[in-house]
């Protein structure tokens, strides 16, 4: 009977909240914010990522013989070009998106051009859904991955640059809300992203500004 009279208490401490917060019969409960039903974002999100902008690489043969060898080394200073991501993400509130990416880019000078890709995840954030309703459409980025880039020289006697790379990127954007269709609807607007790719024998940095256009499957 000693494990009923250390439960008794725990029994009656359970009855007293649950009357406290009972609802009058007919009374409609108001859900929390957080579990009310999307109005601005939800289902699959298929979306496409495009920018230009500037970049720098530097590093080494992916070689370990040769990493650390000034004699290997190569830097490219200021490139120009562009990048790309496609991705494929679920809408998990209004104010969260979660997925997968996959992305390219290629940038380049009068001596040195660097190409690489990779994939991984993706989440997107707007925070001032509830703080500022009117810039609801404005949103934080973060992707996370791996893959692989390179840097080469127009000059044969400049070593390669590459290797399997970490990519990371982070950015802001605006999101604008237009037409319908298949019951969803779709969003645009400019973003400004900063990528850093990087391994041990090379990195590779670049800001980009450029345009997003999603599509949401749900309202």
């Amino acid at each position: 009977m000693l494990w009923l009279a250390a439960m008794l208490p725990l029994v009656l401490a359970a009855s007293v909240a649950a009357a406290a917060t009972a609802v009058p019969t007919g009374e409609r409960v108001t859900p929390p914010d957080m579990d009310a039903p999307a109005r601005l974002r939800s289902g699959v999100v298929v979306g496409l990522s495009l920018g230009a902008g500037v970049a720098g690489a530097s590093g080494y043969p992916n070689a370990s013989s040769q990493i650390g060898d000034p004699a290997y080394y190569s830097a490219s200073g200021f490139m120009t070009g562009s990048s790309g991501s496609l991705f494929v993400m679920g809408a998990l509130a209004d104010y969260l998106n979660f997925g997968i990416w996959f992305g390219s880019g290629s940038f380049r000078n009068g001596d040195w051009r660097s190409s690489g890709g990779g994939g991984g995840l993706r989440v997107e954030a707007f925070p001032l859904i509830a703080l500022y309703p009117r810039l609801a459409g404005l949103g934080l980025l973060g992707q996370f991955g791996i893959g692989g880039a390179n840097l080469v020289s127009s000059n044969p006697a400049h070593p390669e640059a590459s290797g399997v790379q970490s990519f990371l990127a982070s950015g802001a954007f605006y999101e604008w809300s237009f037409g319908k269709l298949f019951g969803g609807h779709f969003g645009v607007g400019p973003s400004l992203d900063y990528e850093v790719i990087w391994s041990r024998p090379f990195e590779r940095n670049g800001l980009l500004a450029g345009a997003r256009i999603v599509f949401y499957g749900g309202p």
